[in-house]
């Protein structure tokens, strides 16, 4: 619409909730496919078009606290969303050359529609996710928008490679995985 490209933000992602021993190779994929390939493609569309342009640009992936420290029952959204963190940091690397800045975000929880009822599908289950927080409560998501446009500003124009943790911090009754 504006004649060129500035900004991407791979927002997407995909969950399948059971033990890893009931996992099948289908799920699996589809779930690695969705959260890793689909940020890893999506990227490079973008890098393309950022060189061709001229370079400069900014990439913003969105990751997740489970790719930072697992999530039983979710491993391969977990190993996928550790995948997207690696991804960050080896894009950065390989294209700051070009003015490619490439930054990662980290949510914990944050309070959505789609997520709510299969992440913490009770009341009692989504006050522990809220008291395991240093900040009571979930996020909402301007508070993932708010990073995303400093990263995706001139603010940030020395910052490539850098993951940022948005998780309310960890609290004194944090759950355990």
């Amino acid at each position: 619409h504006f004649g060129r490209l500035d900004v991407l933000i791979n927002n997407h992602g995909a969950s399948i909730t059971t033990p890893s021993l009931n996992l099948s190779p289908n799920g699996w994929r589809a779930v690695v496919g969705i959260n890793l390939d689909g940020t890893f493609f999506c990227s490079k569309a973008a890098a393309r078009q950022f060189i061709a342009q001229g370079g400069g640009g900014s990439i913003i992936n969105i990751s997740s606290t489970a790719g930072v420290h697992g999530s039983p029952t979710m491993l391969p959204y977990g190993a996928a969303k550790a995948g997207v963190v690696n991804l960050t940091i080896s894009q950065a690397g390989e294209w700051g050359e070009h003015g490619i800045r490439v930054n990662c975000i980290a949510p914990g929880p944050i309070d959505t529609e789609g997520a709510a009822p299969r992440v913490w599908p009770n009341p009692k289950v989504k006050k522990a996710v809220a008291d395991s927080r240093a900040l009571q409560r979930f996020g909402r998501v301007e508070e993932i928008a708010y990073p995303c446009i400093f990263l995706a500003s001139e603010a940030s124009s020395y910052v490539t490679g850098a993951l940022l943790i948005v998780d309310g911090g960890i609290g004194p009754r944090a759950i355990a995985g």
